[in-house]
């Protein structure tokens, strides 16, 4: 049985409720009269302590009306067993359980705040409510709460389309009853259903997938985002055989008896909608939710630029590590040299803006990498990972220290390039910082450091809410001082940075000390920000596979699932991304006309297989970064074109239109139109008061 709430004067709420006022869920939700999910799965709370209490079941206590008119409080009791068998687990990975006395019902406070919401966005006025959770306990602690929900626009996914930019899921799903969508990454697609094949389930909002939801359908588009994101985890899922979309998110906090999690807003605005108007909506909230976290942070948005990587091949001789760059074989300590001499300029001319070499700082390859494990003893504890493992985030002698690093990022500067360098939320766990302040790591449930799904003795994810903020902070300031330091890109924020709670620190995790982190780190001067992951704090930089279904051989170069052709047809939702990948079976004209579309919407691919040690980029490449970087001072505000005819951006009394096919386009008697090629821009004579844009091209209007 249901009783409906009205809140505000647009959303209605159904709570259900059983026998003994048991609460049973959250059921029908309607905003201006639109059904906004299937009555089939009521919306659920989950909850227990990491001690071994469980709360099963929730009964109503009272229903109270809330400050303002149409807001309600739900008081629940939240009805607790000893179940024993706790969260905590031992050395070999086995749950703790807990000795209790008594048998006796345990009985703690949960309430359930609805509130009226409004917002303006896009053009247009989106209207719903809002929810929060309130725990409160005399004596247990909690760290953590789960919803699990459905949202379908006329209570059925079909027909609804759900637009959700991630590191490893479609960004496009076309809900139907018989495919699957997921944000998990699983290890191949056909273990999907196997407990054993999620290499990555519930995903950090704004790190391996988007920080909010969105889909739409003729009727209108759901946006739900949460106005002060934190530490959340999610999971949305629309199953095979299966009309609902599941969406699963964990609340994740510091222990406490008292605890008030952030609210959840349910927007909606009504229809209809054509999809270039729907995408552009979508847009609109990623700029408005991520905007707003940045600017909590104090960081200032980065924008894509065109990009590649070093290319090198190795080898060592004589006890030292020999690098070829761009054709010269050069000691590692020269490297900083041979990349500023022969690589640099030869980006600059191709229009590379951005760039970083490979890592540099010191790492268990700079300080381990040439000794043996003879060399102390067969019983000694040396274990060398990869340069992944940093001791410390400054330049390593190695690589000719901060001398050379100096010559390479004076010469960028000179270039117009922004020098990078490699950082990560992680480090060895022989790295100095962790002997003298072993409290600096964080401590996974078993007791042991965090190693991010690699094992503590190969990384240690860092508690950035200790002492290691200020130590890290005082190495890139002396980095950027001493040495010039444009760029950052942040490998494994998901999985090293956002993911992990410190067990021996009150279940604190890192989200808020990454955003204040990344905020000080702009203040330093070092201002463009990429990441491994799709990001609020700035670009998502990652790589993707091109299985290319049953086309080609498979293909292994990334798990799980990671698929390029994800997003071709749909990049306009790769807004903000630069995507590495090295193409399988595509032609020179298709990846140019990828790399176009993604430009057109601000986000750019990095081919790996299209350019060698040489560096060198196909002419089509070296044009469109030539062509973007006119365009992209007045690439402001995006409108999608119609039929996707193109891209329109708008800046003060300038245009940019990025054309995909022929158009002619109506213009102002006193419009200046121009063409924009690699050497700059050629005037375009209009037939009256009409233009004709070719196909493939891209045109300023002033």
């Amino acid at each position: 049985m249901g009783d409906m709430l009205k809140i505000g004067s647009h959303a209605q709420v159904e709570l259900l409720t059983g026998s003994n006022d048991e609460f049973l869920g959250i059921g029908a939700v309607t905003v201006d009269g639109t059904p906004l999910r299937s009555t089939h799965c009521p919306i659920t709370i989950r909850l227990d302590t990491p001690d071994g209490v469980l709360y099963p079941v929730l009964h109503v206590r009272e229903v109270l009306p809330g400050d303002n008119q149409g807001e309600w409080n739900i008081r629940l009791w939240a009805e607790g067993v000893r179940w024993g068998r706790g969260e905590y687990a031992d050395d070999y990975g086995q749950p703790l359980y807990w000795l209790a006395d008594g048998e006796g019902t345990i009985e703690d406070c949960l309430d359930l705040f609805l509130r009226s919401v409004q917002l303006d966005l896009g053009g247009r006025g989106w209207r719903g409510f809002s929810y929060e959770f309130r725990f409160r306990s005399g004596e247990r602690q909690i760290h953590r709460l789960l919803t699990h929900a459905t949202w379908e626009i006329g209570g059925s996914i079909t027909g609804n389309t759900v637009l959700s930019q991630g590191q490893c899921n479609m960004p496009v799903y076309r809900g139907s009853a018989e495919t699957l969508f997921t944000t998990a990454c699983l290890r191949s697609l056909d273990r999907y259903g196997s407990p054993q094949g999620n290499s990555f389930q519930l995903g950090p909002r704004a790190g391996l997938i988007q920080g909010f939801d969105f889909h739409y359908s003729p009727a209108g588009a759901l946006l739900q985002f949460w106005p002060e994101l934190g530490s959340i985890s999610s999971l949305l899922e629309s199953p095979p055989d299966s009309d609902l979309l599941h969406v699963v998110d964990e609340y994740r906090f510091p222990l406490a008896k008292d605890v008030n999690m952030t609210p959840k807003w349910v927007l909606f605005t009504p229809g209809p909608l054509a999809e270039h108007e729907a995408r552009d909506l979508w847009w609109a909230a990623q700029n408005h939710v991520y905007g707003g976290i940045r600017d909590r942070c104090g960081i200032a948005p980065t924008v894509v630029v065109p990009e590649v990587g070093l290319k090198y091949a190795t080898r060592v001789h004589e006890g030292r590590l020999r690098v070829s760059i761009a054709g010269e074989e050069v000691d590692s300590a020269a490297v900083p040299y041979a990349i500023a001499e022969r690589v640099l300029p030869r980006l600059a001319k191709q229009g590379i803006r951005r760039f970083f070499p490979e890592v540099m700082s010191e790492s268990d390859v700079t300080v381990l990498g040439m000794k043996r494990k003879l060399d102390d003893g067969v019983h000694s504890d040396l274990h060398c990972a990869s340069v992944c493992a940093t001791h410390r985030f400054f330049p390593s002698e190695f690589w000719g220290g901060i001398r050379a690093w100096r010559v390479m990022a004076e010469k960028a500067r000179a270039l117009g390039i922004q020098l990078g360098a490699w950082f990560a939320p992680h480090f060895s766990p022989r790295a100095p910082i962790f002997q003298q302040h072993p409290e600096y790591r964080m401590t996974d449930v078993t007791g042991m450091a965090a190693g991010g799904g690699y094992g503590f003795q190969t990384i240690v994810v860092g508690d950035w809410n200790t002492g290691l903020f200020d130590w890290v902070l005082d190495d890139l300031k002396r980095w950027k001082g001493e040495g010039g330091l444009d760029y950052l890109f942040t490998d494994s924020l998901s999985n090293m940075g956002l993911l992990q709670m410190n067990y021996a620190g009150g279940m604190r995790t890192n989200w808020d000390a990454l955003g204040r982190l990344y905020g000080e780190i702009q203040n330093l001067g070092i201002q463009a920000l990429s990441f491994e992951c799709v990001s609020a704090f700035g670009v998502g930089r990652f790589g993707l596979a091109d299985p290319r279904g049953d086309l080609l051989p498979e293909n292994r170069a990334v798990a799980g699932q990671n698929d390029f052709g994800w997003w071709v047809g749909e990049e306009d939702m790769a807004f903000g991304l630069c995507l590495v990948h090295g193409a399988r079976g595509r032609s020179p004209q298709e990846l140019e006309r990828i790399a176009f579309r993604l430009l057109s919407n601000r986000g750019c691919a990095i081919y790996e297989h299209e350019f060698g040690l040489d560096h060198v980029l196909p002419e089509w490449w070296e044009n469109l970064n030539h062509i973007y970087n006119q365009a992209l001072p007045h690439m402001v505000t995006r409108h999608l074109l119609p039929g996707e005819d193109g891209v329109r951006w708008e800046s003060g009394d300038t245009q940019i239109i990025w054309a995909y096919r022929d158009l002619p386009i109506q213009v102002p008697v006193n419009a200046r139109v121009e063409r924009l090629d690699k050497h700059g821009s050629t005037r375009v004579t209009a037939e009256g008061e009409i233009v004709r844009l070719g196909a493939w091209s891209v045109y300023r209007l002033s």
